[in-house]
């Protein structure tokens, strides 16, 4: 038994006890085989048949069979639509593209910064970034890596390079003005104002080569990539796989992330199976090494099989509430506290995540800088959400849509029925993702439950993207002057304590204004076969591999 499936064993007895169990006759992989493909025919799961008959399985047309015997296979829970590092705004394409380029900085297991194809930097005059760069470093078409390139690539991204256009990553750069190339592995980043995270944001900046781009064009880059990662492109066929090969020529990485090596596998096959049943039956029909994203709802199942384990890591998306404050009826702060003690997060996250969440009294995880551990936790109050009530002018209560994606359905449905002994009676209305998300934008929706990412792990990456007045997804019309005063000071102090103090009393005044609530963060669940060495789950999603291996003879 591995170490990883004896840490959850105790945990997950009573899931797997209560479980259903496959008919007689039937093992348990030739029962979840069946079941996706009974789904797939009568139309519950799309394509799963297909995806079962064709098999993530060691085939691999027009592949040689040496790269597709010694590939680990990975089942992700979203196609991409680009693989160009810098047009997107999508964990899963970065997850996959940092397989491809590396950036400047790295993040280790432990999320600490680490240089890559920076070997140190320092801050001349708090606006001037001195970056010295990796030498020897080769892109996968053999051209040497150079100061050049990181000018190219951060140049691009700000929409400085004349007749290609912004990043939609650009303001994951902050006030970055442009770059300067000292000489040949120099360079210095610059900044319109101090910007003390610059060295955190530049890990989600993943370096291109300038000179393929600019023989290939912006098109041909987006589906054929080329960066100094440890693994190459050789196949993506959108929809169907991306499939990587080792690279021969990788300097080895980051020395603080050992080893310094070239890959350990010979290649990595992504395939976009979005529905998790698909994902799940693939992983049991030993289809696929590794299963991204299991619901919380299959840990125990997965947990269970006779040849695979769970991998968990805490995450860094806070799931929430989102209350508009500029329209009726929470607009009047004393509904909006009303919403905050009308539900009790505790047996939600136990019934319907299984505990595979942590309720949170706000916005941002344990794991970020600043966060404030002295906020109260949430708990309902029932008795006194209808006093607030009826203090607002509303004695019977009030009557409210609350907005969700399709994944969230159950997670809503279950804090509506809460909501009721509050007098709040929320009819729950679900919204294809991308069409939710342009309403919140426009602040179209009353009360919605969403979800917002923060992986730097830095308060930079999501209280000013969502509760300054200009934020760019402040969803909550929610204005106030002393929070925008605060994060702009604390997004310029080079200062890490005053910048931490001044994250705090963010933190204090959200709690006591309310623009959201009902806060909680799943874990980041994958389902790991028993032939992977060195694979974890991580708190940011990523899926780093050049660490990984696979047993052999197993």
């Amino acid at each position: 038994m591995s170490e990883a499936k004896r840490g959850n064993d105790l945990r997950n007895r009573t899931l797997r006890e209560q479980r259903e169990q496959p008919p007689r006759g039937l093992t348990r992989r030739e029962f979840l085989r069946e079941s996706v493909r009974a789904a797939a025919l009568v139309g519950l799961l799309p394509g799963a048949a297909s995806v079962l008959a064709a098999g993530c399985g060691r085939r691999g047309p027009g592949l040689p069979a040496e790269l597709v015997q010694g590939s680990l296979r990975v089942g992700l829970d979203a196609d991409v639509p680009t693989l160009d590092p810098a047009m997107h705004r999508s964990r899963t394409v970065e997850a996959v593209v940092r397989n491809i380029c590396d950036g400047l900085l790295a993040r280790d297991a432990q999320m600490k910064y680490v240089p890559q194809l920076a070997v140190s930097w320092t801050v001349e005059g708090e606006k001037r970034w001195v970056f010295k760069l990796r030498e020897g470093v080769r892109f996968h078409t053999g051209e040497p890596f150079t100061a050049e390139d990181v000018k190219f690539t951060l140049d691009r991204i700000i929409g400085a390079v004349a007749g290609l256009e912004p990043s939609p990553r650009k303001d994951l750069l902050g006030p970055v003005a442009g770059t300067e190339v000292v000489d040949e592995h120099t360079v210095a980043v610059i900044t319109e104002e101090p910007y003390p995270i610059l060295h955190k944001k530049l890990v989600f900046q993943e370096i291109c080569p300038k000179a393929y781009f600019e023989r290939v064009g912006p098109e041909e880059f987006g589906r054929k990539p080329v960066g100094t990662g440890p693994f190459k492109l050789v196949e993506w066929r959108p929809g169907e796989r991306i499939v990587l090969e080792g690279f021969d020529g990788y300097y080895g990485g980051s020395p603080d992330i050992p080893p310094v090596a070239p890959a350990k596998l010979a290649g990595v096959i992504f395939r976009p199976l979005e529905e998790a049943a698909t994902r799940l039956a693939s992983l049991e029909a030993e289809e696929l090494e590794v299963a991204a994203r299991v619901p919380p709802d299959q840990a125990g199942r997965v947990d269970g099989l006779p040849h695979a384990h769970l991998s968990v890591a805490q995450g860094t998306r806070t799931h929430f509430i989102g209350l508009n404050c500029a329209r009726k009826p929470f607009s009047d702060r004393r509904v909006r506290q009303a919403a905050r003690y009308a539900v009790d997060p505790r047996p939600i996250v136990e019934r319907f995540l299984l505990g595979r969440a942590r309720a949170l009294p706000g916005i941002l995880v344990p794991m970020a800088f600043g966060y404030d551990s002295s906020l109260p936790e949430p708990r309902q109050e029932a008795a006194r959400a209808r006093a607030l009530l009826r203090e607002a002018g509303y004695p019977d209560g009030i009557s409210v849509t609350l907005d969700c994606e399709a994944a969230d359905k159950q997670i809503a449905e279950a804090i509506a029925g809460s909501m009721q002994a509050a007098g709040i009676r929320a009819e729950v209305r679900v919204w294809k993702t991308d069409n939710l998300l342009n309403q919140l934008r426009r602040q179209e929706r009353d009360m919605f439950l969403t979800a917002w990412g923060n992986s730097s792990l830095d308060p930079s990456g999501i209280l000013p993207v969502l509760f300054r007045s200009d934020g760019y997804s402040n969803f909550f019309g929610y204005r106030n002057t002393k929070v925008d005063r605060l994060l702009g000071e604390a997004d310029r102090s080079m200062e890490p304590e005053a910048r931490r103090r001044k994250y705090v009393e963010v933190q204090r005044i959200l709690h006591e204004d309310i623009p959201t609530c009902f806060h909680f963060a799943l874990e980041e669940l994958y389902g790991v076969s028993d032939r992977v060495v060195d694979f974890q789950a991580r708190p940011d999603g990523m899926l780093p591999m050049h660490d990984v291996s696979l047993r052999t003879g197993a």
